[in-house]
């Protein structure tokens, strides 16, 4: 694990001491061996090392660059943190430490020397560990009945001249997992010595070096709001505030800046206004938050104005680094719907048709879509034209478009037509599937027109010479207006005579004119004449209609009746 990540400490020391003592017994070596039991060797291991006491003073740790030493693994806590405001190590159940070293000692001596002899020692040290064993020494004391050192192999470490004490020193270094040495040492006895005692010890260390990083927590700030809104319509924003140090953050302080204009509703419990002579503050406390943890905080926007929003997020906090204040802008856009409708200015004359335009013009800076366009229809006027794709309906026509892109528009015609005099109004209207509506209305002055339609008929179709028929002409006005001048004449043929006229007139050369009548709106007049059969034969009744609304051009028809031969 990096050293870097964490705060650092070393624990040296607790050097493992092997001791063990030879007894030398000068004996006689004439004692008899069978009743002499063999001398044996006695290992006084060290009792495991006893916990410092908390009354010491405080170690004072030098700088680690020393690559013998090994650093121990910590790792960062997981789960609930500790109440207390000092930082702990976790347990020691969570954090594997790496394998120690373990040195052992070993002395091989005789148990029995002559007077005079010189005495072997083989001292062996072994790591019997997997762990490498630093700073490896051995020291060996000589004691009073030592009258000198005959060999050591290895030699020994240069003595210190001040140092008064008579010992042996070897410095190893570091002892590699399962590596041993050994060192033959020849001692020479003072002659009135009767035992000679040595005590051999090894000394090592072992160290852990742990790092705790001492920074402040950092707060990290993400913010994500809608790019475009409609006006008057809510929409919501959200920050994330998130610890992204190894240490928790208290009284964390999110405020949020707003335009004075907007409506604010807090969705995250605990946000609160704050009075400012300018614009719209908003502050949420976050009392603490962990490493890694994060908080949600979401509010709601409603704008009022056709501007864009514009939203700042700041953190504050005791001993934290805040992130940069994070940004939020939202186009607000408009929508906007416009109708006009044009038409005849003047008098429609009677007869002909009055055109209209609609034209649909999207005013904002939001699509408009599935539009609905509608023109009325007065209810005695009669469509007589119109644009592709509209529906005619009882009272209406309507055309459908599914999109209006903003600035764009699209025009739409028709054409009615009345038969009576008035005043008309017509209606535009358009409707959007947001509920926008823009309608615009047209009043038009139509002259009305007479519509003169006849019918002509005789009763019966053949009669005998000598006996009486009738024709009858029926003229309708089916128009609005009165039709007026409105004037018959029929010519009556040779083969017959007249008898009488409705409404009565005289017959002059074998025409009839009936005298000038205006029919009204929607009214009808009945002309009659009897007649009498004079000769057989095919009698052809000529029949001309005239009248002001029909201008220059009569309506005209020719009838004709079977006169056949009387009775013999």
């Amino acid at each position: 694990m990096s050293v870097g990540k964490h705060i650092r400490s070393i624990a040296m020391g607790g050097a493992a001491v092997a001791a063990v003592w030879a007894w030398v017994a000068l004996v006689a070596p004439a004692q008899d061996a069978a009743r002499q039991p063999p001398a044996e060797l006695k290992f006084h291991l060290p009792a495991p090392p006893t916990p410092p006491d908390e009354s010491l003073p405080r170690l004072e740790v030098p700088p680690i660059d020393d690559p013998n030493v090994e650093l121990a693994q910590f790792r960062q806590p997981t789960g609930s943190f500790p109440a207390r405001p000092v930082a702990g190590p976790t347990r020691s159940a969570e954090v594997p430490d790496p394998p120690y070293p373990i040195v052992t000692i070993r002395v091989r001596v005789p148990a029995d020397a002559a007077p005079g002899d010189d005495i072997k020692y083989l001292i062996t040290i072994a790591n019997v560990s997997s762990a490498d064993a630093h700073s490896v020494t051995v020291r060996n004391p000589l004691s009073a009945e030592v009258e000198h050192v005959v060999k050591a192999e290895p030699e020994p470490d240069k003595s210190d001249p001040t140092d008064k004490k008579r010992q042996l020193v070897w410095s190893f270094g570091t002892l590699k997992a399962g590596q041993s040495k050994t060192i033959e040492l020849i001692l020479r006895h003072k002659p009135n010595a009767t035992e000679l005692k040595n005590v051999a010890y090894v000394r090592f260390e072992h160290g852990q070096a742990v790092t705790t990083k001492i920074a402040k927590p950092t707060i990290k700030i993400t913010k994500s709001t809608p790019k475009q809104t409609v006006r008057d319509e809510p929409f919501t924003v959200r920050v994330v505030v998130e610890n992204t140090g190894r240490v928790p953050a208290e009284n964390v302080r999110v405020l949020e800046n707003l335009p004075p204009s907007a409506e604010v509703e807090a969705i995250t419990t605990g946000g609160k206004r704050l009075n400012t002579p300018e614009g719209q503050q908003w502050l949420w406390e976050i009392a603490k938050l962990h490493p890694r943890e994060r908080k949600v905080i979401e509010y709601r926007i409603t704008p009022r104005e056709s501007k864009d929003v514009f939203t700042l997020t700041s953190v504050t906090g005791s001993r934290l680094v805040p992130d940069k204040p994070a940004e939020g802008r939202t186009q607000v856009l408009v929508p906007g719907l416009e109708v006009k409708l044009t038409g005849p200015t003047g008098v429609v004359n009677a007869g002909e048709s009055a055109r209209y335009e609609i034209v649909v013009r999207n005013t904002g800076t939001l699509p408009c879509t599935n539009l609905k366009i509608t023109g009325t229809l007065p209810s005695d006027c009669i469509p007589t034209m119109k644009t592709h794709g509209g529906q005619l309906f009882r009272d209406s026509i309507v055309w459908q478009l599914s999109r209006l892109e903003p600035g764009e528009a699209q025009s739409y015609r028709f054409a009615i037509k009345a038969n009576t005099t008035g005043r008309r109004v017509v209606v535009a209207s358009a409707s959007d599937a947001r509920g926008q509506r823009a309608s615009q209305e047209l009043a038009t002055v139509f002259a009305g027109t007479a519509a003169l339609v006849w019918e002509t008929k005789f009763q019966p179709l053949t009669i005998p010479v000598g006996q009486q028929g009738v024709f009858t002409v029926k003229v309708k006005n089916t128009g609005g207006e009165a039709a007026r001048d409105v004037r018959v004449r029929i010519e009556i043929p040779e083969a017959v005579s007249v008898v009488q006229t409705t409404p009565n007139v005289r017959v002059d050369n074998n025409v009839i004119v009936f005298a000038a009548q205006t029919i009204p709106a929607y009214g009808e007049t009945t002309y009659t004449i009897t007649f009498e059969g004079k000769k057989a034969d095919q009698a052809w009744f000529r029949v001309q209609m005239m009248a002001d609304c029909l201008g220059d051009r009569p309506m005209q028809t020719e009838k004709m009746v079977e006169v056949i031969g009387g009775p013999r």
